[in-house]
């Protein structure tokens, strides 16, 4: 009986020595940890969940990862991504999650399990279990009798005597006020004629006179013979844009082509020609601006010529009589 109780024993004492030795060697090495910021909760608060694992280096350890809900009844607002600290040849992996819960009640987050293997065997790893209670602080929610508004603030009648209390405030305010207005309407009374004196105002240069003076800026810099047909298409449709805009009084900067030619329709220009000629020029630098189409040498010195023979025979009669002496105004208002 003793020798059979000895085989038995040196039979057990192997399986034994091996169970320890892996307990040792693995499971106290791996750990996991689940943690809440509180155990109470109000219903649709938010609060955190973090799960942690420390475990060796050379490990490979599957940790399961919350997408949606951490059970039926806490949800998963969102999560970040892990956060994993080495020290040494231990690894500390963490993961923080966001949750929520629209029951309330106390509900149980049960343990959270992670596998890693050992030989050619897998092992787990729990956290403990949780608890989560979820109050509800509204006296009553019976979504069968329907939502209603939020009620008004309440419509108080304003009293005089609330603003006794500031009194003092009040009548600083109104003398620093008073000193400002007096003061700011003196500096202006006696300004006002030394502008008169040495400022003349600058009288408003006539649409066509612009227009002719950028039309010969544009002539004179050549863009097109030096390969820049896009930009002297634009500076030019630009230019006679402005010009209408002046002279006629409608936003033709703001007009597609298409807008500013049945503008034209209803104004009585001088010459009949004058519509082709701005509907041909308006259309081929449209061309070349949207299209890349490039005109040809005629057609850019055409579009000049018909942009000049837009400006000169639209001009009022009165502003070229008064040409001159707005000229002058202006010299002496620069000088």
């Amino acid at each position: 009986m003793k020798n059979r109780i000895k085989l038995i024993f040196f039979i057990i004492l192997p399986f034994l020595f091996y169970s320890a030795v892996k307990t040792v060697a693995f499971g106290q090495h791996v750990s996991v940890s689940a943690s809440l910021d509180s155990t109470l909760m109000v219903i649709g608060g938010q609060m955190n969940f973090q799960l942690e694992v420390v475990q060796p280096a050379n490990l490979e350890v599957i940790i399961p990862v919350f997408s949606d809900t951490i059970t039926k009844n806490i949800e998963v607002v969102r999560f970040s991504k892990p956060d994993t600290i080495r020290n040494g040849d231990i690894l500390s992996i963490s993961r923080l999650y966001t949750i929520t819960s629209f029951d309330s009640g106390l509900h149980y987050i049960p343990p959270v399990e992670v596998e890693y293997l050992v030989g050619e065997m897998f092992e787990k790893q729990a956290s403990r279990s949780l608890g989560l209670l979820v109050v509800n602080p509204f006296v009553e929610v019976d979504p069968q009798k329907g939502f209603f508004d939020i009620k008004q603030p309440l419509n108080l009648p304003f009293s005089l005597l609330e603003l006794v209390k500031y009194i003092k405030w009040i009548l600083l305010f109104l003398l620093v006020a008073a000193i400002l207005i007096i003061g700011i309407y003196w500096w202006v009374k006696k300004r006002n004629p030394i502008k008169e004196i040495f400022f003349v105002e600058k009288p408003k240069e006539p649409p066509h006179i612009t227009a002719l003076r950028e039309l010969d800026r544009i002539k004179n810099e050549k863009l097109w013979q030096k390969g820049q047909i896009k930009q002297y298409q634009s500076q030019l449709t630009d230019v006679m844009r402005k010009y209408m805009e002046g002279r006629f009084n409608f936003p033709a900067m703001e007009l597609s082509t298409t807008e500013i030619l049945q503008t034209l329709k209803n104004i009585d220009l001088s010459d009949e020609k004058l519509k082709p000629w701005t509907s041909k020029i308006l259309e081929t630098a449209d061309l070349a601006k949207f299209a890349k189409y490039e005109p040809l040498a005629d057609e850019n010195e055409n579009s000049l010529n018909g942009a000049y023979f837009l400006v000169n025979q639209t001009t009022k009669p009165e502003e070229t009589e008064n040409e001159l002496v707005d000229k002058e105004n202006i010299q002496k208002s620069n000088n």
